[in-house]
């Protein structure tokens, strides 16, 4: 794991000294890789690599990067991990290559020689890397991005008329000096729609995010757009005839070889454990695939009714694990707010659950995590989206077809003095019926009426470039198997939810730790897998959650986490938090922030959480972006 970033000179621009930009870039994302450091600028001064490397295969010197073939003109800086980097690396030798280092690093190098951009569809991992080529006679200098197919590992980039420049965060592009830090109202609304900053936008308007399963390549010669190319996406269902053993049996297969092929590390490796099914998964499998030591970690909380600190424990003791759990509290949050927004890169109203278990990782010796992150996706584990999205559907076209009782639905549940979610119910039933409406009536944020309140009218204006609905549909697909709820869900979370906030979270809070984190369950053969499989086994039925993964992997757990019937989520106690150690920060982060978010609109939704019609969640999405800005980043 690890930090990388680049400028490219545009043609006609001036000279610009790229070593101290460079070297900048990589002082801003120190976090990312604490181990080592370097610098490549090419020959003519005008494109050039930075890495920042946290060291998990090969840790000597020989896996330094920018890594070149001295021979080729060819240089990569790298972030991530490929998991099938032995078996390339058998392939490659066949072809004649030789390696100086046992670094996956050198593999993607190699292959990239050997294959070119088909290396791209060998490779089994999370990744976002940079291949620079040096021109000939015959050929163009080039600049290949890539960035793995779920979107594990980010990669962000700004073309400017005088440089085009990326990097692995969005605080290492502003340290170039190159690009800048103006907001996109369009960022700012869906932010507020839907709780995270939805790639392809980023917070800043000339930034923009590499999608999932796509490579970009830059003549370097030559003015002009880059190329932006898909490789790879998310498969519509073709569901094969398997009965529920076969089907089973498929499940654990593929589970296991996942977990077992993200175990690869020459550094300290361990797991999050919350207790719930997808954590208790992957430990069980770890254990299943090694007889060493494995050490597990976990959050607990003193707030009743938040903790799964006695599933985690009844895990950890069954197999084995020496176990490190940590009892988080208010004052504790409120004492590292400063650090947190830091690590936020830009706003996110999640993420924070994260930052504290990579900690207590960290300080419990480990270098590498796994996280049970993507069950839910694949399984069927969120009720407000598997099991709402169709129910609200069902709603959405009844009053289509009663006249005038959509406009009526809309103005009473408008009326009800309840909960947020009536507010986007209200909305939802006056837009045209389809699954990407009910989604966000569903996993949405702010109605988009509260969010022309908090932005005002100028900046909402500006923000109408951004469609929610169409976002959630086109990264959901609307082909194969649309009429067929839970699978087009379950990619709508992949694409949306799953990418923009929950992996886009995970990498920045584990990051700023200098830990790595590792998602088995969103191992590309696994997501084929699974979404091919029938519908009908993987349905809740009364079974309680997520039947198949239960079916799958059941004798592997103990009684106690093996027969939950309930879906607890990693929530921290912010509701009770954000009435008491939170609140001075909270008022200090909207004195600050003036401008940004509308005083009026924001005071009703305190007053409205105060007495009980606002989730917190809503009002910690307000102060986060408000902390964000207040710390400068605008």
């Amino acid at each position: 794991m690890c930090g990388i970033a680049g400028i490219v000179l545009r043609p006609g621009a001036g000279p610009v000294e790229l070593r101290s930009r460079l070297a900048a870039m990589a002082a801003a994302m120190a976090h990312r890789g604490p181990d080592d450091d370097g610098v490549y600028v090419a020959p003519d001064g005008r494109s050039g690599l930075a890495n920042r490397r946290l060291a998990i295969r090969d840790c000597s010197p020989a896996g330094h990067m920018p890594m070149g073939s001295l021979d080729s003109g060819t240089w990569i800086s790298y972030n991530g991990e490929c998991y099938n980097a032995d078996e390339l690396r058998a392939a490659l030798e066949r072809e004649g290559y030789r390696f100086r280092s046992a670094s996956d690093t050198e593999v993607l190098l190699y292959a990239h020689l050997a294959w070119g951009e088909a290396l791209l569809g060998r490779l089994c991992g999370m990744f976002a890397f940079a291949i620079h080529t040096a021109g000939t006679a015959g050929a163009p200098g080039g600049l290949l991005l890539a960035r793995d197919r779920l979107g594990v590992k980010p990669l962000y980039y700004a073309d400017t008329p005088t440089a085009f420049v990326f990097a692995s965060e969005l605080k290492t592009l502003l340290a170039s000096g190159l690009v800048g830090r103006t907001l996109d109202p369009a960022a700012l609304a869906a932010y507020l729609l839907l709780g995270s900053v939805p790639s392809p936008l980023t917070i800043y308007r000339d930034i923009r995010s590499l999608e999932p399963g796509h490579a970009l390549a830059l003549n370097l010669d030559r003015a002009g757009p880059p190329r932006l190319r898909c490789y790879w996406n998310l498969p519509h269902a073709e569901h094969e005839p398997l009965d529920a053993v076969a089907a089973e049996e498929r499940t654990r297969t593929l589970l296991r070889d996942a977990v077992r092929s993200h175990l690869v590390s020459d550094v300290p490796l361990g797991a999050f454990l919350s207790g719930g099914l997808d954590s208790s998964a992957v430990v069980a499998l770890m254990r299943e695939a090694t007889s060493g030591p494995i050490r597990t970690c976990s959050v607990v909380f003193e707030e009743q009714g938040y903790s799964e600190g006695t599933y985690a424990r009844a895990m950890a003791e069954a197999v084995g694990t020496e176990h490190y759990e940590r009892v988080l509290t208010g004052p504790e949050v409120l004492g590292e707010l400063e650090r947190i927004l830091w690590a936020m890169d830009q706003p996110t109203h999640d993420g924070v659950n994260t930052y504290f278990v990579a900690q207590t990782a960290r300080q419990a010796g480990l270098t590498v995590a796994l996280s049970g992150l993507g069950g839910d996706e694949l399984f069927g584990g969120y009720p407000n989206t598997f099991e709402g999205v169709p129910r609200t559907l069902r709603a959405m076209e009844l009053a289509g077809r009663v006249p005038g009782a959509g406009a009526l639905a809309g103005a009473a549940v408008a009326a009800l003095p309840v909960q947020q979610r009536w507010a986007k119910v209200a909305a939802g039933v006056g837009r045209p019926t389809s699954l990407a409406s009910a989604y966000l009536v569903q996993r949405g944020l702010f109605a988009p009426a509260e969010v022309r309140a908090l932005l005002g009218s100028d900046l909402w204006a500006a923000a109408q470039s951004f469609d929610p609905v169409r976002h959630i549909a086109e990264r959901a697909g609307m082909g194969g198997d649309e009429v067929e709820p839970f699978g087009w869900v379950s990619r709508a979370e992949l694409g949306t939810y799953t990418l923009n906030q929950l992996l886009r979270d995970t990498d920045v809070m584990s990051m700023a730790h200098s830990l790595e984190v590792r998602v088995p369950l969103l191992d590309h053969r696994l997501v084929e897998g699974m979404l091919r499989l029938p519908t009908a086994l993987k349905r809740r039925n009364g079974h309680g959650p997520k039947p198949l993964l239960a079916q799958a992997i059941g004798d592997l757990l103990p009684p106690l986490v093996r027969e939950r019937r309930d879906k607890q989520g990693f929530t921290l106690p912010f509701k009770h938090w954000l009435r008491g150690p939170l609140v001075p920060r909270i008022d200090e982060w909207a004195s600050a922030s003036q401008g940004l978010l509308q005083p009026k609109a924001v005071q009703a939704a305190r007053q409205r959480f105060e007495a009980g019609r606002l989730h917190w969640s809503r009002l910690w999405a307000i102060a986060a972006l408000q902390g964000w800005a207040a710390q400068g980043m605008r």
